[in-house]
């Protein structure tokens, strides 16, 4: 007997309803690899979700560019969330540097480590295999994405999303939004497309996609991944010390010519080879085993970095490396050079670099710096490292990619929907916010969840099999 309609139809639900069921709530959860590194996950995991809580807080409140205490304590900058380190809970700008160093460091990890081992060959197979997967792996889910946002304009659900974001009570910075055509939507994705995805481009801007401005970043990614493994490959069989110091050399010859983005990603691979160094002469914090999914709680402190090895000393001194590049990472971009806490430190910075326009100096000095202080502090330290080794973290990290994906789509779709409703019911404006915020914090984790398992996971893996499809046998 063949196969009965209803069987058909039953077994499809059956798919639909698993799909829908989170990952960390399925009953068949992978088996996770417990891993040194996984640090570096939860650091790009945490960074994902501030991006998120920068993009639904920029349009709604102003004042979070204003540094606290600018302008002696007025209505706009005497807010909490304005002080340095609560800052970074929704500092967007700077979280997208952190990605940068973290980039980084985890695509010269592994380079590094063979050539420190003298494993020339191996690091030359390495260095070829990541070269070619790498664009496939970042363009392929926003390809898919922006194929998804085309479709929704079609189908209207982003006709009144310009006007919306542009309209009371959305006063502030906010991302492009695509603009919904009578005709010649599809010529116009693609010219979009065309500009957008030139790894070349050294001003890639949001402007240049408004489908999903938040991608702006994927070019630069690419184009900066590709400088940071010439620069190991040049250097792979250099001695470790002399090869640490021109890296290093490297960053600050970029950040000098004003590119930081590249500069951010050579630092991260000096970082990663100080890892490797510190790796060398201590015990592993992490011994290698299977886990569980991110949310199984069960034996969860066997997951952690262990911190017998490292002394009281050790951890105060990471500890205050950390939240100096916290602090840093906490410029404002509205009267930093008179905000609590910045006037004497600016005035060095400007003794050096000079002032723009508003007497500040630049920027992106500050948080260049505290990007990479950051990522040394946690990488050296393994108490640091548990609080992003934890089984949330860990999550986070998984659909961290997923996550920068989708967040800004679905604000455009459904968002500024969402918290004009419940402000809109007199319930008040930070009250209204906070109801808004859980419901699409809530709403877009469980798509990022689906759209890491739909598009993200198997493109890894697509990317593979094409490599070894083409490899040379």
């Amino acid at each position: 007997m063949g196969v009965q309609p209803d069987d058909t139809v039953r077994s499809y639900q059956r798919r639909i309803s698993r799909f829908l069921v989170p990952s960390f709530l399925s009953a068949n959860r992978p088996k996770e690899i417990v891993r040194p590194t996984d640090f570096l996950d939860g650091l790009r995991g945490f960074a994902a979700l501030f991006v998120f809580n920068y993009h639904c807080i920029a349009p709604l409140y102003p004042q979070y560019r204003v540094g606290f205490w600018s302008n002696g304590g007025d209505e706009h900058d005497s807010w909490l969330t304005q002080l340095p380190i609560i800052r970074c809970f929704y500092n967007g700008p700077v979280c997208v540097l952190l990605f940068f160093v973290l980039s980084g460091f985890s695509i010269t990890l592994k380079p590094l480590k063979l050539a420190r081992q003298g494993q020339h060959e191996a690091l030359f197979n390495t260095l070829v295999s990541a070269t070619f997967r790498r664009a496939c792996r970042l363009y392929m889910p926003c390809l898919a994405l922006l194929v998804m946002v085309l479709c929704l304009i079609y189908l209207g659900l982003f006709n009144n999303a310009l006007v919306q974001s542009q309209s009371p009570p959305f006063i502030g910075k906010h991302f492009p939004q695509p603009t919904v055509m009578q005709s010649g939507q599809f010529r116009d994705f693609l010219a979009h497309i065309w500009v957008w995805s030139d790894p070349l481009n050294p001003a890639t801007r949001p402007m240049y996609m408004p489908y999903s401005g938040q991608l702006w970043t994927i070019p630069v990614e690419l184009r900066c991944s590709l400088i940071t493994w010439m620069v190991v490959t040049g250097l792979a069989k250099t001695r470790p010390t002399l090869r640490m110091t021109l890296t290093a050399a490297f960053a600050v010859y970029f950040f000098a010519r004003n590119h930081i983005h590249p500069a951010l990603f050579v630092a991260g691979a000096v970082l990663a080879e100080l890892y490797l160094v510190r790796a060398a002469s201590s015990k592993p914090s992490v011994e290698p085993q299977a886990k569980k999914s991110p949310f199984d709680h069960l034996d969860r402190a066997q997951a952690l970095p262990k911190t017998s090895g490292e002394t009281q000393s050790q951890q105060i001194k990471y500890g205050a490396i950390f939240a100096s590049g916290l602090f840093l990472c906490s410029f404002p971009a509205v009267g930093g050079a008179k905000a609590l806490g910045w006037p004497l430190l600016c005035d060095i910075a400007a003794f050096f670099m000079g002032r723009d326009k508003e007497g500040n100096p630049p920027p992106t000095l500050f948080t260049c710096v505290g990007s990479v202080l950051i990522v040394y502090g946690v990488s050296q330290s393994a108490l640091l490292q548990r609080p992003f080794s934890t089984p949330l973290a860990k999550y986070l990290g998984k659909i961290s990619y997923s996550l920068y994906c989708v967040h800004q789509p679905l604000l455009n779709m459904f968002g500024f929907m969402n918290f004009k409703f419940w402000w809109e019911l007199g319930l008040g404006h930070n009250l209204g916010f906070l109801i808004a915020f859980t419901i699409q914090l809530a709403f877009t984790v469980l798509a990022s969840d689906m759209f890491y398992r739909a598009i993200d996971e198997p493109s890894v893996r697509f990317a593979k099999w094409v490599e070894e499809q083409m490899a040379e046998r």
